[in-house]
């Protein structure tokens, strides 16, 4: 930014600033000065983040009259920041962090933001004070963000986080990955997110799914509360990326409750995602889990509630399908094990079926998730009353196939909005759920519950009107990476039994 962005007649310059000018500009500044070796794209957009929250937070404050806001911060920390280099911005940096990210006093709850923003924070290496100096000056300080749209805002950070799709990879002891805006847009969708929804993630990375949902809630105009947002990770640095990314797009006040929450959700009895201010009551849940984590799997001493205990994707499954109340709608991302898997994935299959009323299965297409080798699925589901008469809630599942025939790549091909327009436009014909027909396209197909019971385990692996292709498991490097985790998986499992042997 330091380049310069043009210039309004009676506009500050950062009016006209666009969400992709701005990550541009970020991007080449990691590339040109900072040592990439040394700092990753992940902790650069980190840092961009604290200190753009201390920036905002302070511009905020220097309002006038009752558009001012108290700052979270302490009084002059910007200011005071901006002064420092070397050992001395190191150690005021350090000590910002430390005091913002405990947890918030009973006399500050001012600040649940901010500790979900910056705890566990550390800054930068202090050989490279150098290069976080000159982010501070020469790209944060010098230029009022709050003038800056709020929608783009939002767009550069996410922009930013995309960027850092191979770090957040890495992350493999949480199970973390990047969902791909095109399929979050479609999903929210289908499941008709409005202005008067709470919307929750348990499982919520970076907050791309919660942000996903408040851009259309925010399209059909009306006031949203800081309650319609709600979010959980178990990950500390997802809790924080999470965090910066729904501030930066709604623009909600820094003394507002935090909207995530760093909290194991599987072990949690009763409630889908808990904030620190009120029991959320969520109206719909979106939830792409972690396959695999180093995360603590629940048992009966933690969840006598769960129909089996699985893998986590199951359990995932399963905690929303019963913590969410009634008339609830959810979408969660599921890999194809948990369709047709026996044990503890197919007792949730058949109590699934049983206890809510899961109408669309969406076969994702294979490539879709960055290095990770597995085929994904979403389940489409609303939580619903038992019957009295003992009859399923279920009555059709539909299953759409996105996979046969199509690969996806995050270089050669992206996936774009436009390949869920079929999708879309059979999943939502105008007459609604009941108006489906599978004559519309060999991809679409309806199976009544009967049928899915009645199959072993109630397998859902299921297939549209559409011949799978000998490619259809994608890349011979994917499908090499997927085995060989489920072998380790399979020894992780025969340890564990030949330790109980005498």
């Amino acid at each position: 930014m330091a380049n310069g962005f043009a210039h309004g007649n009676g506009m500050r310059r950062e009016e006209r600033w666009t969400g992709k000018d701005i990550a541009d500009q970020l991007r080449k500044f990691y590339n040109e000065k900072t040592s990439t070796r040394a700092i990753t794209r992940l902790q650069f957009a980190e840092h961009f983040g604290y200190l753009l929250f201390l920036k905002l937070d302070h511009e905020r404050s220097q309002r006038v009259g009752r558009f001012a806001r108290k700052p979270v911060a302490p009084v002059d920390a910007w200011p005071n920041l901006v002064m420092l280099s070397g050992d001395a911005l190191h150690e005021k940096l350090e000590a910002l962090m430390d005091e913002l990210g405990n947890p918030a006093p009973a006399e500050r709850p001012d600040r649940q933001t901010a500790s979900a923003v910056f705890r566990d924070a550390q800054p930068w290496g202090l050989n490279r004070m150098a290069e976080l100096t000159k982010l501070i000056v020469e790209e944060i300080a010098p230029y009022h963000w709050s003038s800056v749209p709020q929608a783009e805002l939002g767009d550069a950070f996410s922009r930013m986080l995309r960027e850092c799709r191979d770090d957040i990879d890495l992350k493999i002891e949480t199970g973390q990955t990047l969902t791909p805006q095109p399929v979050l847009s479609a999903i929210t969708k289908v499941l008709g997110v409005h202005s008067g929804d709470t919307v929750i993630d348990p499982a919520c990375g970076t907050g791309s799914t919660l942000v996903a949902a408040y851009n259309l809630m925010l399209s059909q105009g009306g006031h949203l509360p800081p309650s319609a947002l709600a979010g959980a990770d178990l990950d500390a640095q997802m809790c924080r990326l999470a965090t910066m990314n729904i501030l930066l797009h709604t623009g909600r006040p820094f003394s507002d409750p935090a909207p995530v929450q760093l909290a194991d959700t599987l072990t949690r009895r009763g409630t889908p995602v808990m904030r620190a201010d009120l029991v959320v009551a969520p109206t719909v849940a979106i939830c792409n889990p972690p396959f695999k984590s180093s995360g603590v799997q629940p048992d009966a001493d933690m969840r006598d509630d769960f129909w089996a205990y699985g893998d986590f994707p199951t359990n995932f499954l399963q905690h929303l399908a019963i913590t969410l109340p009634q008339g609830a709608r959810a979408a969660v991302f599921v890999p194809d094990g948990v369709l047709f898997g026996g044990g503890a994935a197919a007792t949730v299959r058949e109590a699934l079926l049983k206890n809510c009323d899961v109408h669309t299965l969406l076969r994702l297409p294979s490539g879709l998730f960055h290095r990770k080798g597995v085929q994904s699925n979403i389940l489409f589901f609303t939580k619903s009353a038992p019957k009295p008469s003992g009859e399923p809630a279920t009555q059709s599942l539909w299953v759409y196939d996105a996979r046969s025939g199509i690969h996806h790549t995050d270089t050669g091909n992206p996936v774009a909005e436009d390949d869920f327009d079929e999708f879309l436009s059979v999943c939502l014909p105008e007459g609604g759920f009941a108006a489906r027909d599978e004559s519309v396209s060999k991809r679409f197909r309806r199976y009544p519950v009967e049928e899915l019971l009645a199959r072993p385990m109630a397998n859902l692996h299921l297939m549209a009107h559409i011949a799978p292709e000998i490619d259809d498991l994608g890349d011979p490097k994917d499908v090499a990476l997927q085995v060989a985790e489920h072998l380790e998986e399979a020894a992780r499992h025969f340890r564990e039994v030949s330790q109980t042997l005498p």
